[in-house]
């Protein structure tokens, strides 16, 4: 059996949300939720403070972080390119592993990709 990607709907929106108030900049958050029997639950968003953006980048520090061990993951838009992740979206993907969200304009969920801590496109299913 492999592994399911499952998003609450507000958490999301939530992120769109961000990334549409943000334009013509990037956003980026993080997923907070749980992983269960294989499975990775997301059900809120975090923004942590600092984060640091422009029309061609996003970024936060580590040392910004709220410590929370729910975190699974992180979301960030490419207002100007497609929800495909570049050479420097890789790299956090490899160093901070689970699964990364990215969201090209318009900013729905049909713009939303996903992918893995390794680069490899993944699925994902909204719920309730």
């Amino acid at each position: 059996m492999h592994m399911q990607i499952l998003i609450k709907k507000k958490a999301l929106l939530s992120a769109l949300a961000g990334a549409k108030a943000a334009y013509p900049n990037e956003f980026i958050c993080l997923f907070t939720g749980k992983r269960e029997k294989g499975n990775i639950i997301i059900e809120d968003t975090i923004i942590p403070a600092g984060i640091m953006v422009s029309e061609t980048m996003s970024s936060f520090s580590d040392w910004m972080m709220p410590v929370h061990p729910g975190s699974v993951g992180t979301f960030h838009s490419h207002p100007k390119a497609s929800p495909r992740p570049s050479r420097q979206d890789k790299w956090l993907f490899s160093k901070k592993g689970g699964i990364h969200f990215i969201a090209a304009e318009p900013f729905d969920v049909q713009s939303v990709s996903v992918y893995l801590g390794d680069g490899k496109k993944a699925d994902f299913r909204v719920t309730d």
